[in-house]
């Protein structure tokens, strides 16, 4: 979907900016304070930062991964994001990114969040990424602007803190009976996710492993990609599913490509195993006509994926009305988005959060880290102190340093 900005922008001007559907416009219409929906985007900053650690998948593996954070200025107010953009691309340079992200450049708050939300509709062909990212960096600055944390714009009321979920993204045996003890000295052993492989053998190790590590007490989540493939029947799936059950998994995420009854059937076959839909929810503005009821006890909002926190917050909400459960997934996020995402997770009051910082991947970071509202309890939970927007501050000269890349628009 192509939407021509020098054309936007006119029609735009002649409809005016009320009536815009992002919910912090409509909710700031006729009180004090709009006045930053004038302000405009003065300064776009593109950092390229990089992670050269495996990450194994039942599809392929990241040998390494190119994480973009990005600045969107107004004078002095700013808002932050990061997304990955890039895998096993250690040259990889964020052409299209600095192109789609020029556009914003002088625009103002206001007109910047219809041009996105023009875009973020049912058969939009942009990035979801790209629509992702640059939402919540808008958030970010506009809640800076009006002094207002990013969930009170976004409408989230939860407060309590929220399990961090360590995930574990390897298939040997040795390194995940190695991570799974991190997970312990990282006061992060009571939930626990690791990647499956569609090979039943392999699978059923690593649950064993981690077991034999965290115990009978802690919550085992595996996430298979979509990754069993060869089964016949639900009632086949069925039996290989209720073997991992037996062998101590609590829940289990997108086991294999279903239809949305083959969902709510095989839900009710499994008993106290948890289904955990992930796949069925993306984008949000999809997910919302998507899912269903009884499709599982928990769905999963992954972050890349969604496309549109607005539609994010109102998928969470059809999730809970269903008397379900919500998780906040992740996308091997290592920087300013954990944040924003553990801020969403408390607001939702989800289950637990995945996209949490990381020991090794997020060092770089941290070392450039002045302060954020988010912080990991002594119990491994998460825990926020609402801030301005999503409130992460960075030394900007020290990320410059780190960085692979950087670029001002």
């Amino acid at each position: 979907m192509k939407t021509n900005r020098r054309d936007f922008i006119k029609s735009m001007s002649a409809l005016g900016i009320v009536g815009a559907t992002y919910p912090l416009l409509s909710a700031c219409v006729g009180k004090d304070g709009t006045e930053y929906l004038n302000e405009k985007i003065t300064e776009i900053e593109v950092f390229r930062y990089d992670i050269n650690i495996p990450r194994y998948f039942s599809w392929g593996t990241w040998h390494n991964r190119q994480h973009l954070f990005i600045k969107i200025s107004s004078g002095e107010f700013y808002g932050w994001t990061e997304t990955p953009a890039s895998k096993n691309n250690p040259n990889f340079k964020p052409t299209d990114w600095v192109k789609y992200l020029k556009q914003f450049k002088g625009l103002t708050i206001g007109e910047a969040q219809k041009l996105l939300a023009s875009e973020q509709v049912l058969g939009s062909k942009r990035s979801l990424k790209m629509l992702e990212s640059l939402d919540m960096a808008l958030l970010d600055l506009s809640g800076r602007l009006q002094n207002k944390s990013a969930t009170e714009l976004l409408g989230l009321l939860g407060s309590d803190p929220v399990p961090g979920l360590y995930c574990i993204l390897d298939k040997d045996e040795n390194k995940v009976r190695a991570e799974a003890q991190k997970s312990i000295e990282q006061n992060l052993g009571h939930h626990m996710k690791f990647k499956m492989y569609g090979d039943e053998t392999v699978d059923m190790t690593l649950l064993n492993t981690i077991r034999d590590v965290l115990g009978d007490e802690a919550m085992v989540i595996s996430d298979v990609n979509k990754g069993y493939k060869k089964w016949k029947s639900l009632d086949e799936l069925k039996a290989i599913l209720e073997r991992f059950k037996d062998g101590g998994l609590d829940a289990i995420e997108d086991p294999a490509h279903l239809k949305t009854e083959q969902w709510i059937q095989l839900q009710d076959m499994v008993g106290d195993l948890t289904l955990i839909p992930d796949a069925p929810m993306r984008p949000a503005w999809k997910g919302l006509n998507t899912i269903a009821a009884g499709m599982g006890r928990i769905y999963n909002l992954h972050p890349s994926t969604m496309g549109s926190l607005k539609h994010t917050v109102q998928l969470a909400n059809k999730v809970k009305g269903m008397d379900a459960k919500v998780m906040i997934g992740d996308d091997s996020l290592v920087g300013p988005a954990c944040s924003a995402w553990q801020q969403i997770a408390i607001g939702a009051g989800a289950t637990w959060v995945e996209a949490i910082e990381k020991e090794e991947d997020s060092k770089n970071y941290i070392d450039c880290l002045i302060k954020k509202p988010t912080y990991k309890e002594s119990n491994g939970y998460y825990s926020l102190n609402p801030t301005a927007g999503f409130g992460v501050e960075l030394d900007t000269k020290r990320l410059r340093k780190v960085c692979e890349f950087h670029t001002k628009i």
